[in-house]
This record gives structure tokens, C-alpha cells and sequence, in this order.
């Protein structure tokens, strides 16, 4: 006779039929949806909260590349050299002066954002502190006159020296052909030498090399003078090669070059995950009850995983920031956009610069190699003292997409 089916304590019982088994949903499958609902919440909140991280899968540029801190600084530097228009006083020039500030500057297709950078450099030094810097204002062109900037009267009511090619008629045609030719990586290169060149002649500490497209945070220069002399004192019996003003964030995400460190980290936490889980278990009755070998499996072999993936979608900036500071910063620093370099070691970077003039290569690329080669320590500053403007590039339209891409994120965090 078949027996009538009845439910016991929430289970749905019938003798023939079912044997007694559960229709609930069973421990590991409350565990994935309750796991689901809180990843979308999770992506959601990581949406809103990575989405200035170029090394996140949630960044976004329409929010990144929002000009906060740097149009504050914009504003102060445009005030600043509307106040030097006006002015009939000329800088005093010193002997041995702290830092040669050198700034070469070439005329571009479309917008000068050269008067900023030497605003925002400028702007807010105390008079002790301007005292201290030679800037030298290269035109980095055979005919500086063609440059917008090369008449406006500002310029000479700020800059110490007003730096043209001094060089013999066939040299300067040789630079002209490289100009008409666009062989923008030797003539980068020869004008870069030939500026440490005369900043070094001026006797200077410190020679600090800047493009004419940057913005300089407030305070900047008391920051750097002092990061500078703590170099000094942690690298008394070694050489350096700079400190670093500027560099890109894009360059620090998941490398893949350091895929195996990333696989043996998530093997060993998955590891460590079920060896916690199992050894729990066989030790707590009341994991016993719930913790079955389903369960861990949902949570090893899916929420773990999904959590990883998570880690790694939310960006290397995001879940290891650079700390804050001063310290070493010998790979992926990118560009030349700001470098303060120490007064012994600018002989061999210029022969280093010099001998590569032929070559395909940028200027901060052939120094790296060099100091990698002689083991020489670069540091930087962390978030960067300079802000890289320059959506016009000074080598032509072809070049502004890259360009637009040298950003620092950090640097619009400055109030």
C-alpha cells in the first residue's frame, strides 16, 4: 500500500518516494547566491572607487582625466605672468647659485603651454628662494624669433638667461635640417645635452631639467630642496642619478613579466583557504553540521577564484599604492618631463646623451640604460611635484594622442 507523504520539521517526506532527503536549498548554494549579491555590490562600489586608476578595469577617463588641483595651478600661473607683463623689474642673477632650473621650450602648432609651466615654477617662491635659481629659457629652435613667446615682455622680467644656439653657421644649418627632416629623437638629444651643458656652467648644485609642458604644485621647491638634501645624506658613499619630479602611474599595473609571483601568491592563498577550512572543520562539531564538502568547494573553487579576480580587476594602484614619500624608484619611471640631477654626476650624463644623439631613442631611455648598467640609484616623489599638461605635442599632431596619455592621477589629489 503506497503511504501517504508528510512533512516533518520542514522537510517533505514520503517513505516510497523521496527517502527522507531535504528540498531546501543546500549550504553551498545559500553560500554562491549570498556571494553573488554581495560581488555585485562590490563591482558596483568599485566602479565609483577605482575609476581614477589606470591600472583598474574600472577606470575611466572621462572622470581621470578631470583637471582639479592642475586648473587651480593654471590659474595661479597665468596670474603670475600677467603680474610680470606689468612689471619693469628684471631678476638679479648669482654667483654659484643652488639650482640651475633649465626649461627648453620649442614653438608648438597650436597652444604655448610654457608660460604656465614657468608660472606655476615660479609662483609663490619667497624671495630668498628665487634668489637661489638660475632659469634658463632654451629655445630649442634655429629661429627662436618664430616662437609666440619669444617677444612678450614677461619672459625677460623672469628668466635669468635667454638661451639661444651659440653655434657656428654649419652647425646650425645641421640643426635646421634635423628640424625641416623631423628627426625629433637627435635633435632631442643634442639640445638636451647641450642645455645640462650650460647649467652646469653656471656652478649650480643642482641642475634641474624641466619640458615646457608641465604645471609645478605649490611649494614644490622647498619639497624637492628637501628631499634632495636627504639624498644627499642617505647616499653620502654612493652615486645617483636624479630625483624624479614626474612619472606616469600606467606604467606600475599587473606586469607581465611578474605572472608567476601573481599564480604562486593565488595558489597559496587558495592553499591556505582550504587547509583553514578542512582543519576548522574537523575541529568545531558546529562546522561539522554545515560545512560540507560541497560547501567548501563553492567557497574554493568559486568564491575564492571570483575574489582574486576581483583583486586583480580593481588595479595595482588601488590594492598596492605607491607609499607616500620619498623613495627609490629605479623601474617603469616615465618621462623626462621633470628630473633635479646632482652637480658630479652631469659631466657623464651629458657624454651619455651625447654619444646616443644618432640613435632611435629618447633621452630618458638612454639614461636609464646607462645608470642600469652602473648601478645607479633614481629617486622620486610620491605623489609627483610636477603635472605633465602638454595635450599639443611640440614634435606635431601625429604625436598628441601619447601625449594626452602622460598623466599623473595622484597629482590632482594636492588641495
Amino acid at each position: 500500500m503506497r503511504l501517504k507523504p508528510t512533512i516533518i520539521l520542514g522537510r517533505f517526506h514520503d517513505h516510497a518516494d523521496l527517502n527522507g532527503h531535504s528540498l531546501l536549498p543546500s549550504t553551498s548554494f545559500w553560500i554562491i547566491l549570498c556571494y553573488l549579491l554581495l560581488y555585485v555590490v562590490t563591482y558596483w562600489y568599485c566602479t565609483h572607487a577605482y575609476q581614477r586608476d589606470p591600472t583598474s578595469f574600472f577606470f575611466d577617463p572621462s572622470e581621470a582625466y578631470k583637471r582639479v588641483y592642475s586648473s587651480k595651478r593654471e590659474r595661479q600661473a597665468d596670474a603670475f605672468v600677467e603680474a610680470a607683463n606689468r612689471s619693469t623689474v628684471t631678476p638679479i642673477s648669482h654667483p654659484n647659485p643652488s639650482i640651475c632650473l633649465g626649461i627648453p621650450t620649442m614653438a608648438r602648432w597650436e597652444e604655448q603651454y610654457v608660460r604656465r609651466t614657468v608660472g606655476s615654477l615660479l609662483q609663490g617662491l619667497t624671495e630668498a628662494q628665487r634668489n637661489g635659481i638660475h632659469l634658463v629659457v632654451f629655445f630649442a629652435q634655429t629661429n627662436p624669433q618664430q616662437h609666440p613667446i619669444y617677444h612678450e615682455p614677461w619672459l625677460r622680467n623672469v628668466a635669468n638667461e635667454i638661451l639661444q644656439y651659440g653655434v657656428g653657421d654649419e652647425e646650425l644649418a645641421r640643426l635646421h635640417s634635423l628640424e625641416k627632416e623631423h628627426q625629433y629623437w637627435n635633435k632631442s638629444m643634442y639640445d638636451y645635452e647641450y642645455l645640462l651643458k650650460k647649467c652646469f656652467d653656471t656652478e649650480a648644485d643642482w641642475v634641474m631639467l624641466v619640458e615646457d609642458d608641465v604645471l609645478a604644485k605649490e611649494g614644490g621647491y622647498l619639497q624637492a630642496m628637501t628631499a634632495l638634501e636627504y639624498i644627499q645624506i642617505l647616499m653620502e658613499k654612493h652615486e645617483w642619478l636624479y630625483l624624479r619630479l614626474f612619472y606616469t602611474e600606467k606604467l606600475f599595473g599587473w606586469n607581465s613579466e611578474e605572472w608567476p609571483r601573481y599564480l604562486a601568491w593565488s595558489l597559496l592563498t587558495f592553499l591556505v583557504t582550504v587547509t583553514t577550512l578542512i582543519i576548522g572543520r574537523s575541529c568545531s562539531r558546529h562546522l561539522r553540521k554545515h560545512l560540507s564538502n560541497d560547501a567548501i568547494a563553492a567557497l574554493c573553487c568559486f568564491c575564492l577564484p571570483a575574489t582574486i579576480l576581483m583583486y586583480f580587476m580593481a588595479g595595482r594602484l588601488s590594492m598596492q599604492p605607491l607609499p607616500l614619500g620619498l623613495h627609490r624608484m629605479e623601474q617603469f619611471g616615465c618621462c623626462s618631463q621633470g628630473l633635479i640631477y646632482p652637480r658630479q654626476v652631469v659631466p657623464r650624463a651629458m657624454d651619455t646623451v651625447k654619444h646616443a644623439t644618432n640613435q632611435r631613442c629618447y633621452v630618458d631611455m638612454t639614461l636609464e640604460r646607462w645608470a642600469d648598467s652602473e648601478g645607479l640609484a633614481r629617486f622620486a616623489l610620491v605623489p609627483p611635484l610636477l603635472q605633465h599638461i602638454g595635450s599639443k605635442s611640440s614634435k606635431g599632431s601625429k604625436f598628441d594622442e601619447g601625449a594626452n596619455s602622460i598623466w599623473n592621477f595622484a597629482f590632482e589629489d594636492y588641495l
